[in-house]
């Protein structure tokens, strides 16, 4: 067999750390052997490589390899190139964009990213984790959020408290968390999963977990859902079964704009005699489209559905009568 340089060696490793991590239940030698293209010999020295050096915590028994619980371990150096680095970089520059309060860990990574980045790439990231590092401390939105991301890479239910702000109210609640999901809207993260207490798939936005407990339970994930397919359709987090087509114009001031992004959800874009466009989407939910139908003023008209345009022009109207409200105080005030 030819022998193996350190680099492609190192990337092998790496390959059986994440595979690991993927595999809470257990791995056979073969599988590791079969993913990296080795033989069942090599791959179980790989494993035993890792294992010695810390580097990957775990025990064989019942004929699998399982991680040790609550192992901790930090995978091997990873090699980019310049393109690469770029992807991540841009990846960095939204994470400190959209997180609006100090995650340590969140700034721990961004260093360590930073260390394997060409320069002057390095040293953008370096800023940026400064820059994230200084944002407000939120302990206990961060306490929660350390627990529910162990319950989610452990696959163990949780008991929560949660606030709704709508309702008013503080229920408590058995959940099993299959997904964390950030959204742009707010800049808030959620949690989605089965929650007992309403026997269905619901999304939590964490600031609103009061308080969060590890249960001694496990859980299966239910009907094979698979977060990716829920959220599809979904414009935020919102997601699920239910289409909603929605439709709207674009006057020709905005028109460009909007053909030069990929927004979610869209089916067509289609010129219009004008110089605007008419854009189709299907969403899940349209709750968490109101902010940015509203963000193009003017610009955008709510073709369909009946309900949301209703909604959307309630909104403007009554932003319109505030603004005009506000003009003639100011210019009693003047007087």
């Amino acid at each position: 067999m030819p022998a193996i340089d350190a680099e492609t060696k190192n990337e092998k490793l790496l390959q059986v750390q994440i595979f690991a991590r993927q595999r809470p239940e257990g791995f056979r030698t073969r599988e590791i052997a079969d993913l990296l293209n080795v033989s069942e010999r090599t791959a179980r020295r790989y494993i035993v490589q890792l294992s010695e050096s810390g580097r990957l915590p775990v025990y064989y028994e019942g004929r699998l390899w399982h991680l040790v619980e609550g192992a901790q371990f930090d995978l091997l150096p990873v090699h980019l190139n310049l393109d690469e680095a770029l992807a991540l970089y841009l990846a960095a520059r939204l994470l400190a964009a959209y997180g609006d309060k100090h995650n340590p860990h969140a700034v721990s990574a961004l260093n360590k990213l930073a260390s394997a980045m060409p320069e002057p790439i390095g040293e953008h990231i370096t800023r940026t984790a400064s820059a994230a590092d200084r944002r407000r401390l939120w302990s206990d939105y961060l306490g929660v959020l350390e627990t529910l991301t162990l319950a989610w890479a452990t696959r163990r239910q949780v008991y929560i408290v949660y606030w709704n702000p709508e309702k008013g109210d503080v229920t408590e609640r058995i959940f099993d968390l299959y997904f964390i999901e950030p959204s742009p809207v707010g800049y808030a993260c959620y949690v989605i999963g089965y929650d007992h207490l309403r026997h269905d798939i619901r999304e939590f936005k964490i600031e609103r977990v009061q308080q969060v407990k590890i249960l001694e339970s496990s859980y299966e994930i239910r009907d094979n859902f698979d977060p990716y397919d829920y959220l599809t359709q979904a414009w935020g987090v919102m997601g699920g079964d239910e289409r909603i087509v929605v439709k709207l114009r674009f006057s020709p001031n905005v028109a460009y704009r909007v053909r030069e992004s990929d927004w979610p959800c869209v089916d067509t874009i289609d010129d219009l005699p004008d110089g605007g466009c008419l854009m189709t989407l299907t969403v899940s939910h349209t709750l968490e489209m109101k902010p940015w139908i509203r963000g193009w003023g003017a610009d955008c008209e709510v073709i369909e559905p009946e309900k949301l345009r209703q909604v959307i022009a309630k909104d403007m109207i009554a932003a319109g009568r505030m603004y005009e409200k506000g003009s003639n105080q100011r210019i009693r005030a003047k007087s």
